[in-house]
């Protein structure tokens, strides 16, 4: 039996009538305030192997015009030691409002696209410990690690990074020990961002008592995979 467009109007209605009005009400969550302070931008690019020069290139062009942006600090791109088809830019924003119109404003991931292997992975974050800012030599070894928790361990995350991060700015060859958070609401996301003056004291410093020991202690908070890359900077 067909139903006429009466009845099914009526049917229509009906099933509207069971839904709560203070449920379908609801009004929509108040996006977060933007955060304070200075925005550190930490973004990786892959390419294709074979598109490696035009890649560095691209991101030189991209780096000095966004140094020349308002609201800029500073914009850096590195070339990674062992995958050189892979990049880190790190860049630094006056203020939120800064970095929100470079961010707007940016065509650098349509100017990848060509010989890209996937869009940048663009991280923004605010200022959980930074040190006092250098600018990074050429034959420094950087180092950016993912640091991810799940949300309940961030403050157990948070009692055992400060004392490792306090000893390993002061281990030899530590040029910068940085450690930078999330923007809301992925706080639990961490980056370490480190440059030190050679690959020998990086590896001392891995292998040092409290780095040791700080790894233990990540281990059982870990909600992803302690993800480390190294990189040179791009001249």
């Amino acid at each position: 039996m067909r139903l006429s467009i009466a009845a099914l109007c009526l049917a229509t209605l009906a099933m509207t009538a069971t839904v709560p009005p203070a449920a379908a009400q609801t009004p929509a969550a108040a996006p977060p305030p933007p955060p304070d302070g200075q925005i550190h931008v930490i973004a990786y690019v892959e390419t294709n192997p074979a598109w490696e020069r035009k890649a560095i290139g691209v991101l030189r062009d991209y780096a000095t015009a966004s140094a020349r942006e308002a609201g800029a600090v500073r914009v850096d791109v590195f070339e990674e030691t062992t995958r050189p088809n892979r990049f880190v830019i790190d860049e630094v924003w006056h203020d939120f409002a800064a970095f929100d119109a470079h961010a707007k404003a940016s065509k650098l991931a349509d100017t990848l696209k060509p010989g890209h292997l996937a869009p940048p992975d663009t991280r923004a974050h605010t200022e959980w410990s930074v040190g006092p800012a250098a600018a990074p030599k050429p034959g420094a070894l950087q180092a950016f690690t993912h640091i991810d928790v799940s949300p309940p361990q961030l403050a157990a995350l948070q009692q055992i990074l400060q004392p490792y991060i306090d000893k390993s700015r002061t281990d030899k060859g530590a040029a910068r020990f940085d450690l930078l958070q999330g923007l809301a609401p992925r706080k639990n996301h961490q980056t370490l961002a480190e440059s030190w003056a050679s690959e020998a004291d990086f590896r001392a410093h891995q292998a040092s008592v409290h780095a040791v020991e700080f790894r233990d202690r990540l281990g059982p908070l870990l909600g992803a995979l302690y993800d480390q890359r190294l990189y040179k900077l791009v001249r």
